[in-house]
C-alpha cells in the first residue's frame, strides 16, 4: 500500500472515528467518497488494466462487506460499520481483510471491556449476553422459531469505528513489516 494511499484511508478512518464517537453513526456519505477515492486509486494505478483494478476494488469491497456482516446479523454492530468495513476493504484488498478483521475483533473486545467498566454496565450486559444466548439456543432446538421479545435495555453503544480503525492499523503495520 503507497504511503499517500494509507493517509487517504487513515484521514477517512479518522472522519469516522469523530462521528462515531459523536452521534454513533457512520455516514453513508463518508463511505461512498472512500469507495470512490480507492475506486479511482485502483483504476488510475499505473500498469493495472480496468478489469483487474475493478476485480480488485469488488473483491476487496465484497470481503470486508462479508467480514462483519455475522455480527451485523447478530445485532453486535450496526450497518454503518458493516459499510465502514467494505470501505476498509476498497482499500486494502481481500487478502488483508481477514487480518483486519481479526484484529478489529480483538479491538472490538478490549473496546468493550473498557465501555463496560468505564460505564458501570457489567450487570446489563452480562444480562443481554445470557439473553442472546437463551434465545440462540430456543431457535436451535425449536428449528428457527421466532426470537423472544427484544432487549429492553441495551447496556452500551460502542463507536466500532474505533475498533476498525486500531484493527486496521495494526494489520497494516504488521504487512508492512512481514
Amino acid at each position: 500500500m503507497s504511503s499517500a494511499l494509507a493517509w487517504t484511508l487513515a484521514a477517512l478512518l479518522i472522519v469516522a472515528i469523530a462521528t462515531d464517537l459523536r452521534s454513533r453513526r457512520i455516514p453513508n456519505v463518508l463511505v461512498a467518497l472512500g469507495l470512490g477515492l480507492a475506486l479511482g486509486w485502483r483504476l488510475l494505478m499505473p500498469g493495472s488494466p480496468i478489469g483487474e483494478a475493478l476485480l480488485a476494488f469488488f473483491q476487496g469491497s465484497g470481503a470486508g462487506l462479508l467480514a462483519l456482516m455475522p455480527l451485523y446479523l447478530l445485532r453486535a454492530c450496526g450497518a454503518g460499520d458493516v459499510k465502514l468495513m467494505a470501505m476498509v476493504g476498497a482499500f486494502v484488498g481481500p487478502a488483508l481483510v481477514l487480518d483486519i478483521t481479526l484484529w478489529t475483533l480483538v479491538s472490538g473486545g478490549v473496546l468493550s471491556l473498557v465501555f463496560m467498566l468505564c460505564r458501570g454496565v457489567v450487570a446489563q450486559t452480562l444480562e443481554n449476553v445470557r439473553f442472546l444466548v437463551t434465545d440462540l439456543i430456543v431457535r436451535a432446538r425449536t428449528g428457527g422459531s421466532p426470537r423472544l421479545a427484544p432487549l429492553a435495555t441495551t447496556a452500551v453503544r460502542l463507536p466500532y469505528a474505533v475498533a476498525i480503525a486500531s484493527g486496521t492499523l495494526v494489520a497494516v503495520l504488521r504487512a508492512g513489516a512481514a
